[in-house]
C-alpha cells in the first residue's frame, strides 16, 4: 500500500502491520477528548494490550515514518482473535486515553482558566498547550478524571464567549504534544465537492437555541446585578427559551447576555453527508474541523461534529456531522 503504514510497538519492537490490514476505521466527535480506532487484521505477529498503535500517512515532503506524516498514535485497549480465521480485531485510542484513566485529587483551578487547565494537566506529565480562553475560573473540582475537567472547563468557556474548543494531537521526532484549538480554525480546511459524495442531506435543529438570556452575578450566595436580553423575533418564531448564565465579577452582565444571545439566538443548520476520496492529507480531519462544501455557486462552511472515517484499499470513507457557520 503507497504511502500509508500502520505500525505496532511495545517497548522495543516494531511490526510493520500496513499489508495485514482488512479495514481500518476511525472516529471522533465533540463530546470526547481522544479519536477512537477500530483495526481488522489477518496474520499478525503476537500483540500485547498498550501495545501502541501507530498510523501513517504521507502528508509532506519528509519519510513516510515521519513525524509529520503521523495521524495516529495510542494504545490498544482491547483486541481478541477469530481462532477459525486468525483475523484479529483491535480497539485503540489516542494517547490522550490516559487522561480519561487517571483522576486528580481536588484539584482547584483559580485564575485565567486557559493558564490554570494548561498548568494542572501538565502536572500529570502531559505536554499540553491551552490557549487564552477568555475567562477566569475559580473552581474546587471533586476527585474526578483529568480528561472529565479539560471537557469541564472548555464547556465554561463556550458558556462564557460562545466558542468551542477541541483538542488536536501533534507528533514530535521523540514524543507528542495535545494543543487546545479553537472549532474553525484549522488551517488545512478540506473543500469537498458533489462529485465526492455518496450521501447528503440538509437540516435545522433548535435544540440548542435560546430566545432569552439572563446573565447574574454573584457575590456572597446573592445576586447583585440581574439583566435580561430577549431577541423579540425569535421568541415570537420559536417560543421562550431561556438560558440563565453566571457571570464572573470583573464581567459585564449586560455586555455578556447581548453577546450570548447573538449567538444562541440563530437556528442551527445541520448537514450530515458521507464522502469518498483518496487525499492522505486529511486523514488528521477530526471532530471541530471547519471544512467547506462547493455550492453551485459559493462554498458553504461547516464544522464537524461528529466523524467516522474508514479506510480500505486505498479509500477513505467519512461519514460527517456538520453545524452551519457563517
Amino acid at each position: 500500500m503507497d504511502n500509508f503504514a500502520v505500525v505496532y510497538g511495545k517497548q522495543n519492537i516494531r511490526h510493520i502491520l500496513t499489508d495485514a490490514i482488512a479495514e481500518l476505521s476511525w472516529s471522533s466527535n465533540r463530546e470526547e477528548i481522544t479519536r477512537s480506532l477500530t483495526a481488522r487484521l489477518r496474520d499478525i505477529p503476537p500483540i500485547q494490550a498498550a501495545g501502541m498503535f501507530m498510523c501513517f500517512a504521507k502528508q509532506s515532503a519528509n519519510s513516510l515514518f515521519h513525524a509529520t506524516n503521523q495521524f495516529f498514535h495510542g494504545p490498544i485497549i482491547s483486541f481478541e482473535e477469530n481462532e477459525f480465521t486468525h483475523e484479529w480485531e483491535m480497539q485503540a485510542r489516542e494517547i490522550g486515553w490516559y487522561l480519561a484513566k487517571n483522576k486528580g485529587m481536588r484539584p482547584y483551578l483559580k485564575g485565567k482558566a486557559g493558564t490554570e487547565l494548561q498548568t494542572y494537566i501538565r502536572s500529570t506529565g502531559v505536554d499540553f498547550r491551552c490557549p487564552d480562553l477568555g475567562f477566569s475560573i475559580d473552581e474546587r473540582y471533586g476527585t474526578m478524571f483529568h480528561s472529565e475537567i479539560i471537557l469541564d472547563v472548555l464547556q465554561k468557556a463556550y458558556e462564557h464567549t460562545g466558542y468551542r474548543f477541541y483538542l488536536e494531537y501533534l507528533r514530535t521526532d521523540q514524543s507528542y504534544y495535545i494543543v487546545v484549538a479553537r472549532e474553525g480554525t484549522n488551517t488545512r480546511v478540506p473543500v469537498f465537492v458533489r462529485d465526492q459524495m455518496e450521501a447528503s442531506s440538509r437540516g435545522s435543529s433548535i435544540e440548542d437555541v435560546y430566545t432569552v438570556v439572563t446573565a447574574v452575578k454573584y457575590k456572597d450566595d446573592k445576586a447583585i446585578a440581574t439583566v435580561t436580553k430577549t431577541d423579540i423575533g425569535a421568541l415570537n418564531n420559536l417560543g421562550r427559551m431561556e438560558e440563565i448564565i453566571e457571570v464572573e465579577e470583573k464581567e459585564n452582565p449586560s455586555t455578556i447576555a447581548t453577546q450570548k444571545l447573538t449567538e444562541l439566538s440563530n437556528v442551527k443548520q445541520t448537514k450530515k453527508i458521507t464522502v469518498r476520496h483518496e487525499d492522505h492529507s486529511l486523514s488528521r480531519m477530526r471532530a471541530g474541523w471547519l471544512v467547506l462544501i462547493q455550492e453551485s455557486t459559493y462554498k458553504s462552511k461547516w464544522v464537524i461534529i461528529s466523524e467516522q472515517t474508514t479506510f480500505k484499499n486505498g479509500t477513505y470513507t467519512v461519514q460527517m456531522e456538520l453545524e452551519g457557520r457563517t
